[in-house]
């Protein structure tokens, strides 16, 4: 996983922060992703788990080899196997 292709793997069990969202509350959000829906991302936190929107964030992910890649919300829409047919690999 890269930070080119994040988009079209499962995100499940990164480490996720919200960056930037439409909803202020959900700015700042950070923890593990344990659950993905089309259209949101449910995040582990230290306080409970979080059901953050995707549209309308703009979320950094920590990748392997302390990488890290900023994904604009609009961009992981969908299920893992739907982001990977929209966008097509390359």
């Amino acid at each position: 996983m890269t930070r080119s292709n994040i988009r079209y793997h499962e995100l499940i069990g990164l480490e996720v922060t919200v960056r930037e969202h439409t909803d202020p509350s959900l700015k700042g959000v950070s923890g593990r992703v344990v659950a993905e829906t089309k259209k949101t991302l449910i995040i582990k936190t230290e306080s409970g788990e979080k059901v953050v929107p995707k549209w309308g964030g703009v979320f950094t992910f920590k990748l392997p080899r302390t990488l890290r890649a900023e994904v604009w919300g609009g961009d992981i829409i969908g299920r893992p196997e739907e982001r990977l047919r929209r966008y097509g690999r390359r």
